[in-house]
């Protein structure tokens, strides 16, 4: 179905599974959803880089950390650095319980976890196992952050939060700068599912980490931190943004 190495993909974690964004050369955007990534293969596979919204490389304890987390929130600033959550360590992701999670996360880390964190857990999970199961997907993949990579397109910080009307407006008019005539294409993705199980700001986000893979591909990027950093399995710790 698809041809090999096309696309810079974006992907963004949904309720219904994993919203994935492409991109090709000639500027043609298309959206699809899939209830798991390995189910969404044969589109990696044709993708020439990828920009997930999804923690990538876990700690395993207290000599590892993800300092990615900091520097972004920090990027991010007063009223959206807070999107930025304590990603747990690699043990709590596997739990079979909340209370389970939050027992593992705070001997290991000495942190409490949220019930909004717990709640992506089984997300985190599937892409660790999916990536060590694919090693070759760890230089495919790279981890990314949609608040930053809008931010970094308007080159200030963004006035409104993403839920809001404005906010959806405001990075809309963002994406036009990467691509005039997406009006249109972000109307029909966004009719196209079901809310209760992909939101507006999910089709916004997955978009923006599509042109966000391109940049990266391109060799067009910023990494957080600058060095790149290893978790015990070998995947990285560190957020790419491109820089426009």
């Amino acid at each position: 179905m698809f041809a090999k190495k096309q696309y810079y993909t974006g992907i963004d974690g949904c309720r219904g599974g994993w919203l994935l964004t492409t991109l090709n050369e000639q500027q043609e955007l298309k959206i699809y959803l899939f209830s798991s990534l390995s189910e969404a293969k044969e589109l990696i596979d044709s993708s020439k880089h990828i920009s997930i919204d999804m923690p990538m490389g876990l700690v395993s304890s207290q000599d590892e950390e993800r300092i990615c987390d900091a520097l972004i929130r920090k990027e991010l600033g007063k009223g959206f650095g807070s999107s930025v959550f304590g990603v747990p360590c690699r043990q709590a992701v596997y739990a079979s319980s909340y209370q389970e999670a939050n027992k593992i996360n705070r001997e290991v880390l000495n942190k409490g976890l949220s019930i909004q964190t717990w709640n992506i857990c089984s997300k985190i999970e599937e892409l660790d196992v999916f990536l060590q199961q694919n090693p070759e997907y760890k230089i495919l993949f790279t981890e990314g952050h949609p608040e930053l990579c809008f931010k970094r397109l308007k080159g200030e910080g963004l006035m409104f939060k993403k839920k809001h009307n404005e906010g959806v407006q405001e990075r809309l008019q963002l994406l036009r700068k990467c691509k005039q005539d997406i009006q249109r294409e972000f109307e029909i993705f966004n009719a196209r599912f079901l809310k209760k199980w992909v939101s507006t700001d999910d089709v916004l986000d997955s978009m923006g980490l599509a042109f966000n893979a391109r940049e990266i591909a391109e060799n067009n990027y910023t990494i957080f931190p600058r060095q790149i950093v290893l978790d015990k399995n070998k995947i990285p710790m560190n957020v790419f943004v491109a820089e426009w």
